[in-house]
């Protein structure tokens, strides 16, 4: 993948990069639009799961039939209003040239970041004034109540010149609440002026030419409310589904970032801005490889790098498919067997590549590769935020494979 594609956002939102002061005035919330759920951080809202289902992208960003539900409000919680502009953290629009971060809403970007059907990505982090969060070595940073992560997607219309012609689709917004992680989608209309709260999912027909000139189309499928859960639950010590951040650890975030026309290490300007506490000396930072750059890392720690942010917040030992299948794809898995030699699948069924989860030295039996290369439906991984196949990464993972030395699982 081209290293342009995570940089296609320049134009909309690194023009506040310089002015991360975290005493700006962050977000206002519309304090008349809160959808307060069940108040609980691993809970989906009442009713029942949204299945799928979308609507057929011919709308303009209105929101789905129904109002936010006005539920009793946690003490303390923070009000989501039903547009993005209300939530104060970007000021215009890509109409008006611009996506623009506030203050103190600070842009980063990650080593590796998860594919989503080739779209570009741009993040912002916003800590409130006055409050630190603290470094994990391993695990999310520690963030405060308080805390917006933002990540926006968006397609140009030739990924060969992805800072032209570029259209948003979706916002997709983590909001730290006094009783946890909430997730809330918003979609950007046609006119791209605004985006609209989409608890249940929407369905956007996208066009784009990809690296090699050839022309894709299909259905970007925006996860519902309920389906961002999916990604984003761990089990904790009691045994409850809580909402955890996937992106925000030391080791992707140890890369430099241009901030004020001077490039800095991403940990390094939050610990400057007094946002960010306990970060270790430079040298024992933990770092994280570019996946597709053969100079940053060897081949081994590339593919297990790529599986770890694509794959590892489900597949962890606290992840629920972690804890079915016993297939954890995190970094620091030591166990070959959970990673997946020679094992059997625990959920797969039949169909779906091989009767292992990698065979090594043949990627073709491999079920691990089997599912990230298929595009088939009930098949593919991970099971949903992707529509197309990544084709660097089902390349970059076959050649993992093959790499190892032969080896008979029967």
């Amino acid at each position: 993948m081209s290293p342009r594609l995570s940089v296609v956002l320049l134009a909309l939102t690194l023009a506040a990069c310089g002015s991360s002061d975290p005493e700006g005035p962050g977000p206002t919330p519309d304090s008349g639009t809160v959808d307060a759920g069940t108040g609980d951080a691993g809970v989906p809202d009442a009713g029942e799961p949204d299945a799928g289902i979308v609507d057929a992208g011919t709308d303009a960003g209105t929101l789905d039939a129904g109002e936010p539900d006005a539920g009793p409000v946690d003490a303390g919680r923070i009000p989501i209003p039903n547009a993005l502009s209300g939530l104060g953290l970007f000021t215009g629009s890509p109409a008006d040239g611009g996506l623009i971060p506030v203050e103190g809403n600070v842009p980063y970007t990650l080593s590796t970041p998860l594919f989503s059907d080739y779209a570009v990505k741009s993040r912002t982090l916003y800590i409130p004034p006055g409050k630190t969060a603290h470094y994990e070595p391993v695990a999310a940073l520690d963030l405060p109540v308080g805390t917006f992560i933002t990540k926006t997607f968006a397609f140009p219309a030739d990924l060969r010149n992805p800072d032209q012609d570029v259209r948003l689709i979706e916002t997709r917004v983590l909001v730290r609440q006094p009783t946890g992680w909430e997730a809330w989608p918003y979609v950007w209309n046609p006119a791209q002026t605004e985006a609209d709260m989409a608890t249940g999912g929407r369905s956007r027909d996208v066009t784009f030419i990809d690296l090699d000139g050839k022309t894709r189309s299909f259905k970007y499928p925006v996860p519902s409310k309920n389906q961002c859960q999916q990604c984003h639950h761990l089990v904790d010590d009691m045994g409850t589904q809580v909402m955890h951040p996937i992106g925000v650890k030391a080791r992707y975030l140890h890369r430099t970032n241009t901030y004020g026309g001077v490039e800095r290490d991403q940990l390094e300007y939050l610990a400057s801005l007094g946002k960010l506490d306990g970060l270790p000396a430079q040298a024992d930072l933990p770092k994280a490889p570019d996946a597709f750059d053969p100079q940053s890392a060897n081949l081994d720690t590339r593919a297990r790098t790529y599986l770890d942010i694509n794959c590892a917040h489900c597949h962890n030992p606290k992840g629920t498919a972690g804890i079915t299948s016993q297939l954890f794809l995190n970094f620091d898995s030591a166990s070959l067997f959970n990673l997946g030699e020679c094992k059997r699948p625990g959920s797969a069924g039949s169909g779906v590549g091989g009767e292992f989860d990698i065979v090594p030295g043949n990627h073709a039996e491999s079920i691990l590769w089997y599912r990230l290369h298929t595009v088939e439906d009930g098949k593919m991984m991970p099971q949903i935020g992707r529509t197309i196949r990544h084709e660097e990464g089902s390349q970059l993972i076959a050649d993992w494979i093959d790499s190892m030395p032969a080896k008979s699982c029967k």
